[in-house]
């Protein structure tokens, strides 16, 4: 069992890193910003992952003939690999991040409102996770319009249950399957931010790590030029003051010697600047 396990997340892992190198790879190599790489494949992991929580979602669709979520869930995912599409042609990521969320988020809406008007776990789930995407991808203002609709929808939704209106319900959605399905699907969601997300932010950190190395090369870079034209400068002042020396020159030798602890003290308070910094 466990043998089998490991070879179908090996199965798994292999499609995702050659799918990873075809769909973002040439994106990726067109954009030198470090926070655009990381939305671009904070997308892909989305989308990915997405189509794979789909999947157990479509299962449960067909074996209860749920019509609304058989029709919806193929509409999904040709608009999910549209945006893999645009992703690979190197479209921003802040319109594909757009366009991913807005699908996320309202073709869900259309399947909570078609069965029965169902606002449970499984779809909280959905709509917070095309929310976030939304904030990270585009702008806060994206995510708040995002937000403004799905409470118009769920305030809609409280109207129509404190009125008693019935609309129409999808065959294949019982109050049993409702139950039934909430842990199951919340879990594969779950799992679907936890690797999506987290992956997004092991980018950041990696990022962020990246840049303070760059910053502490190049303030060594400059700290080393800077002692270097000290150095410099000391040495030729030595020199200057040996044959001063033997010349018999006394006046330029004490001006060379007061050039160097000039200089010495230029070096030293460049160094106690460098370290407080």
């Amino acid at each position: 069992m466990v043998k089998f396990f490991r070879g179908a997340w090996l199965f798994i892992k292999n499609i995702y890193l050659n799918a990873e190198r075809a769909t973002i790879g040439p994106a990726l190599s067109k954009t030198g910003d470090l926070y655009e790489q990381a939305k671009i494949k904070l997308l892909f992991d989305y989308i990915f992952f997405y189509c794979c929580a789909l999947m157990p979602v479509a299962l449960l669709a067909m074996i209860t003939m749920n019509d609304v979520n058989l029709i919806l869930i193929p509409f999904i995912a040709v608009m999910l690999l549209i945006c893999l599409f645009l992703l690979r042609k190197s479209v921003s990521a802040k319109f594909v991040g757009g366009l991913t969320s807005y699908t996320t988020l309202l073709m869900p809406i259309l399947s909570s409102f078609f069965n029965n008007q169902d606002i449970t776990a499984k779809y909280a789930c959905i709509w917070f996770m095309s929310i976030l995407l939304c904030y990270i991808t585009v702008n806060l203002a994206a995510a708040l319009s995002a937000t403004a609709f799905l409470v118009a929808y769920l305030s809609l939704v409280a109207w129509l249950k404190l009125e008693g209106i019935t609309l129409y319900v999808s065959p294949g959605f019982s109050r049993s399957f409702q139950y039934l399905s909430n842990p199951f699907l919340v879990g594969v969601y779950m799992l679907f931010l936890l690797r999506s997300l987290g992956s997004y932010y092991k980018s950041i950190i990696a990022i962020e790590k990246k840049k303070t190395l760059q910053q502490q090369q190049q303030q060594l870079s400059i700290i080393n030029q800077q002692l270097t034209k000290q150095f410099l400068l000391v040495k030729g002042f030595s020199r200057s003051g040996q044959s001063a020396f033997v010349n018999g020159e006394l006046e330029l030798l004490e001006a060379c010697f007061s050039e160097i602890e000039k200089q010495c003290g230029i070096a030293i308070n460049y160094l106690n600047e460098s370290t407080d910094q």
